[in-house]
């Protein structure tokens, strides 16, 4: 389900760039206001404003959609982020010998005669 819900939203998403892309700026109105082959146009003279519009927000509702759907379906999967632990926790062995720091292997505490620092505590 999610697989497809994913090829979905990945269709939608170019669709709604490939829509953008397509539409004019605000700045081409006035050219066409005038004359300027605004009556050559596929959609008819007042321009592809209205008609790619609303295919502009059909393809973003459908976007916000598929999106909040993956959201969710992703969400019932894996759980609450809070309930993961980042560090897998695992029981100590007894038998298994412990790496890192080894007290034993230190100066020892008593004084010598040419050690004019106190001893560690």
């Amino acid at each position: 389900m999610t697989t497809v819900l994913t090829t979905l939203h990945i269709i939608v998403a170019l669709l709604l760039i490939g829509v953008v892309l397509i539409q004019r700026g605000q700045g081409a109105d006035m050219g066409a206001s005038f004359g300027g082959g605004g009556a050559q146009t596929l959609f008819g003279s007042r321009g592809s404003g209205s008609f790619l519009g609303k295919i502009t927000g059909a393809l973003a509702g459908l976007f916000m959609i598929t999106s909040l759907t993956l959201a969710f379906f992703t969400q019932q999967q894996r759980g609450s982020v809070v309930e993961q632990s980042v560090i897998p926790q695992s029981a100590p062995q007894k038998n298994a010998p412990q790496k890192g720091f080894d007290a034993s292997k230190l100066k020892s505490n008593t004084k010598t005669a040419g050690d004019s620092l106190p001893a560690a505590q």
